[in-house]
């Protein structure tokens, strides 16, 4: 009887379960909104739906001053300079590795920025994808019913 209730209780969970779906329009270079905003403030959206019994599918559309944060190889671009990040770089791909792993995450990045600020496909962290243009990714998810959420 106990396991027929259980059995019970998981099929009606399961059946109002939801798909959330967060297109996060990533644009900020500035350290603490993307630790506290991107790292911290996206996965602590996650969890809380996930808590409620939903899944969570994101996708990261990057552009603006943003490209920083996904740069593997800093000394081949003009992110080498900037020696917080290159301080913290180890910290910040660590979380990145993490969160991605975690959560159904997809990470792009937009090509046309990476060519004006001489940014190559192989100095970017092989889990994110380049695509043509920030305009596309962010019409593309959208259209795909993803919520949009900017960090400006």
């Amino acid at each position: 009887m106990r396991l027929a209730f259980i059995l019970l209780f998981l099929t009606v969970t399961f059946l109002f379960a939801e798909t959330k779906k967060i297109m996060v329009d990533l644009k900020t270079g500035n350290m603490d909104a993307f630790t506290t905003q991107f790292l911290g403030g996206v996965p602590g959206t996650a969890d809380y739906f996930i808590a409620q019994g939903d899944s969570v599918e994101i996708a990261v559309v990057i552009h603006g001053d943003a490209y920083k944060f996904f740069v593997q190889n800093l000394e081949n671009t003009q992110y080498g300079m900037d020696q917080s990040l290159v301080e913290n770089q180890e910290k910040l791909y660590k979380r990145l590795l993490e969160i991605t792993g975690k959560y159904k995450m997809t990470l792009e990045i937009c090509q046309v920025g990476m060519n004006k600020r001489g940014i190559l496909t192989e100095d970017i962290y092989p889990f994110v994808k380049p695509i043509k243009s920030a305009m596309v990714g962010l019409v593309k998810w959208q259209s795909k019913g993803y919520t949009y959420i900017p960090l400006p």
